[in-house]
C-alpha cells in the first residue's frame, strides 16, 4: 500500500516548485516492481500480453505447458515456474505479476504428471526442467524470448528441481527456490526409518493425478540416485556466478525450515561466487497469508537481477 501511495504521489506531484533542485530520476527497477504490483499494462497493439499453449518432448514423452508473453516486442527476459508435488498450488499469481513486469513465464507439468505423457519420477525432474529450457532456445524467436537472461524459479519439489536444473547449466541468470525441498535429506530419513519421512511415501500413495507412482517408486527412486544429484546443499559449484533467490515460511511445517532451508542457505553463504538472496517471511508452506510480501521479494529480485 505504501508504495502504491508513493507512485500515486509522483504522478500528483506536477512540476518542482521554482528555486528547488530537480528530483533524480527515477529509479527504474523500482517503477517497474510497483507497477506490476498495482497497474495493469496499456497493451501494445501489435505485441500485447497473451497466453500460447506449448508441448515439448522428453525420452519420447510429450510434456503439456504454457506460455504468458510479456507486453511489447521485446525480447523479454523469461521464467521458468516449477511447481511441487503433485503440483496443487500452481503459484500462477506469481506467472501474472512477472509478467506485468516485464518477464515471459513458461509453466509446465512433469512428466507423468496433469496429463503430460510418460511415467512420473522425482529425480528425473531436472531433465524436464533442462527440456524445458530448451524448448525456449530454440524457439526464442518465436516466443520473443531473451535468451541471455533465462531464470528459473521453483516451489517445493520445483524448488529443488530449480536448484538441480541450476547447478547443471551455466547459460542460465537466475535460479530461485520457494520452499525448496532437500531431496538428499528425505532419502537419509527413508533409510533411517524417520517418521516425518516416512509420511511423503503415504501421502504419494494417494497422489492419483501422477502416472504408475506410490510411494514405494519415490522410495525406490530416490534410494537409487547418488546424494550428489538430490541433496540440495551439494549444488554450490554449479551455482557460481548466478543469482540465487531462496525465501521459505516462517510457519512451514512440510518442509521446515530448520531442516530443509537453513543448512542449504548456510552451505551457499560459505561460497563468495555465489550471489545469494534469502528471506525468512510469515507464511505456511504455500505462503498461504502472506502472498504480497512473497510477490515483492520475487520481482524485487528478477527485476534487479534477472533481466
Amino acid at each position: 500500500m505504501r508504495g502504491a501511495l508513493l507512485l500515486l504521489c509522483l504522478f500528483c506531484a506536477g512540476q518542482t516548485p521554482a528555486g528547488e533542485p530537480a528530483p533524480a530520476p527515477a529509479n527504474t527497477g523500482n517503477d517497474t516492481l510497483q507497477r506490476a504490483l498495482a497497474q495493469d499494462p496499456r497493451p501494445d497493439k501489435m505485441f500485447p500480453p497473451t497466453i500460447e499453449e506449448i508441448s515439448f518432448t522428453v525420452d519420447g514423452s510429450r510434456l503439456s505447458g504454457i506460455l504468458y508473453l510479456a507486453n511489447g516486442l521485446g525480447p523479454h527476459p523469461t521464467v521458468i515456474l516449477l511447481h511441487g508435488l503433485p503440483g496443487n498450488e500452481k503459484n500462477l499469481d506469481l506467472a501474472q505479476a512477472m509478467r506485468r513486469a516485464g518477464f515471459n513465464v513458461m509453466f509446465f507439468h512433469y512428466r507423468g504428471a496433469w496429463g503430460s505423457e510418460g511415467d512420473y519420477g522425482i529425480s528425473q525432474q531436472p531433465d524436464d526442467v533442462a527440456a524445458a529450457v530448451d524448448f525456449l532456445r530454440e524457439n526464442a524467436v518465436r516466443h520473443r524470448v531473451d535468451v541471455n537472461h533465462l531464470s528459473l524459479l521453483g516451489h517445493s519439489l520445483g524448488g529443488y528441481a530449480s536448484l538441480a536444473a541450476g547447478s547443471r547449466d551455466p547459460g542460465l541468470a537466475c535460479v530461485g527456490a520457494m520452499a525448496p525441498a532437500n531431496l538428499g535429506l528425505m532419502a537419509e530419513g527413508f533409510r533411517a526409518g524417520e517418521p516425518g519421512a516416512l509420511a511423503f511415501l503415504d501421502y504419494a500413495d494417494g497422489l492419483f493425478m501422477l502416472r504408475n507412482f506410490d510411494g514405494a517408486h519415490m522410495r525406490k527412486d530416490l534410494l537409487s540416485v547418488p546424494a550428489l544429484q538430490l541433496d540440495t546443499r551439494l549444488f554450490g559449484p554449479g551455482l557460481r556466478g548466478k543469482s540465487v533467490f531462496m525465501i521459505t515460511g516462517t510457519e512451514d511445517t512440510v518442509l521446515p525450515p530448520s531442516s530443509m532451508f537453513d543448512p542449504t542457505v548456510k552451505s551457499y553463504l560459505r561460497d563468495p561466487a555465489i550471489r545469494l538472496q534469502y528471506h525468512k517471511i510469515p507464511g505456511d508452506h504455500s505462503f498461504s497469508y502472506s502472498r504480497i510480501q512473497l510477490t515483492e521479494r520475487i520481482l524485487d529480485w528478477l527485476v534487479h537481477d534477472c533481466r
